[in-house]
């Protein structure tokens, strides 16, 4: 469940797993056959997350797996008792975790099957964990909490990590971790640390998690300049909210016009930039006017991906016993309001692009020669007339027109 960091770290476990002899089925539920065990890697980011990974406990055991165990953030944040209530054989912490590894942890859990600790993904693309833990307390945020302080991974591991995946045929990368911006090893940055990845032999190019605002987004807009980087064109930069009396009790650590300074900034120094960003609507206390100012800042600049959630109280967070709680109805009335707005803006986005030129990872080409990929902006691009030998080929292209909002492209 969730975010990229934890795509990364189920993978681990998954590649664990299989390397000791599992065969993995992914889908995200314990399936209609019974298997012999069932491994949540959980997501705690709000309320309804929490509750949905405990939906899906419960459903493992109705199913009658045996072996049950639950990682990740709910297995940090929710008493174990809990857990271990909803059917839970197996709780896998980060306290229990941090020494020896979260796989192998999981794998003691599954009586005894330990292995090394490769990465198994589904696509060309694979995120790789670089930093843990944020100390913001930002006041809807339970991930400190479940997460706690930050800590780099060491830049050597890094290194090695994404050499193993570049050599079984992985074309790109993609840096993770709950705030990204913090990860510092000596001297080194993440610019040092994004140079170094880009560097290896066979890499297609390197792809940034989300950068949070008024940390290292210059430096991250510059690298995007730098060809050798092989950084894709792709700023995602969470806003939250446009009304700075919002983003003051959300705790965030910059006003609307600091936001659209940096967003100006990376917009004229990046041509053809892939802008993304979250954004919470009713957060407590918003008025009409607060949710306006929003709706104005968005639709100021070309975002193509938005990501909009209504706001879910979040157990533990200061946000949750706020005063001002805005109706459920009208936090979902403005999140489709956003949501709209954020399909048209990327629909715009990617007919912009219409006689220019990209790079398309193609991750697969179907039957009738049609082969299909994400561009740096992470747009889904189609380029027909290609052979099956294309796949994982970073292909150069022309885009012919937009459909909705992917590319219709030809090679260049």
């Amino acid at each position: 469940m969730g975010c990229r960091l934890n795509a990364a770290e189920g993978a681990r476990i998954r590649g664990a797993l299989e390397a000791a002899g599992w065969e993995v089925r992914e889908d995200g539920s314990p399936g209609e056959a019974p298997a012999d065990a069932f491994v949540l890697h959980s997501c705690a980011v709000t309320g309804a997350a929490q509750a949905e990974a405990l939906r899906r406990v419960r459903a493992a055991k109705r199913a009658g797996i045996p072996e049950i165990v639950v990682a990740g953030c709910v297995a940090n944040v929710a008493p174990e008792a809990e857990l271990r209530e909803a059917g839970a054989t197996g709780v896998v912490s980060r306290r229990a975790s941090a020494a020896t590894g979260l796989a192998a942890i999981v794998g003691a859990a599954l009586r005894g099957a330990v292995a090394p600790e490769l990465l198994s993904f589904a696509t060309t693309r694979a995120p790789v964990k670089i930093q843990d833990g944020c100390s913001f307390r930002c006041s809807y945020c339970i991930v400190p909490d479940a997460r706690g302080e930050p800590r780099s991974r060491p830049f050597g591991e890094i290194l090695s990590e994404c050499s193993a995946l570049v050599a079984r045929g992985y074309r790109e990368i993609v840096l993770s971790g709950v705030n990204v911006a913090c990860w510092r090893e000596g001297g080194r940055t993440l610019s040092s640390l994004v140079r170094a990845v880009a560097a290896i032999p066979g890499l297609a190019r390197v792809r940034m998690g989300s950068v949070e605002p008024r940390t290292t987004e210059e430096e991250v807009v510059a690298l995007m300049g730098e060809p050798e980087a092989r950084l894709c064109p792709m700023l995602h930069y969470p806003l939250q909210s446009g009304s700075d009396r919002i983003l003051r009790a959300m705790r965030r650590r910059y006003t609307a016009a600091q936001y659209r300074g940096a967003v100006e900034r990376a917009l004229a120094r990046v041509p053809r930039l892939g802008l993304g960003a979250d954004v919470i609507a009713g957060f407590p206390g918003e008025t009409d006017a607060d949710f306006e100012e929003t709706v104005r800042l968005v639709r100021d600049y070309p975002f193509s991906n938005l990501h909009v959630f209504p706001y879910s109280e979040r157990p533990g967070t200061p946000a949750a016993a706020m005063p001002g709680a805005v109706p459920v109805r009208v936090r979902r009335e403005r999140a489709r309001a956003l949501i709209a707005i954020g399909e048209e803006k990327r629909a715009a986005f990617a007919a912009s692009l219409a006689g220019a030129e990209a790079d398309v990872l193609v991750e697969r080409v179907g039957p009738d020669g049609t082969a299909s990929g994400w561009t740096g902006q992470y747009l889904r691009a189609r380029i027909p007339g290609r052979s099956p030998a294309d796949a994982g080929a970073l292909l150069r292209v022309r885009v012919l027109r937009a459909e909705g909002d992917a590319l219709v492209a030809a090679p260049v």
